[in-house]
């Protein structure tokens, strides 16, 4: 399911808020969030409801983003980019540890501060 995220002024408080509308649920009224942790929290507490599916039903969201000064195209090309990088990590990862590289020489390798290497063991 999609969910159309936009950064919004609450017409009460005039504060800014994140919000976040289903595109493609039969029900079209949306959640919001101070932060966008909150906001996902609130997706994903109302998605089954707004599929109308059972909560043991998996169900994956995908966020597109409008952000005022943001074109769509560019943040679409960084994720897109991002996801590109992360599977190249896994692979240069695998083959490192093959190698029989440790995983700290491993980071040092890939460039990630001591506190990430951890994610090598999980790739």
């Amino acid at each position: 399911m999609t969910f159309r995220v936009t950064l919004e002024k609450t017409l009460d408080t005039d504060i800014t808020v994140w919000g976040a509308d289903p595109v493609d649920g039969s029900i079209r009224s949306g959640v919001s969030g101070r932060t966008l942790a909150e906001l996902f929290e609130e997706v994903e507490a109302v998605k089954h409801f707004v599929l109308d599916v059972p909560e043991d039903v998996p169900v994956s969201v995908e966020y597109v983003y409008e952000i005022p000064g943001v074109p769509r195209e560019l943040f679409a090309s960084y994720q897109e980019e991002r996801a590109h990088l992360r599977r190249m990590a896994v692979e240069v990862a695998t083959r490192l540890r093959q190698a029989g590289v440790t995983e700290d020489d491993s980071a040092m390798l890939l460039g990630l501060p001591g506190s990430r290497s951890g994610h090598l063991q999980r790739s």
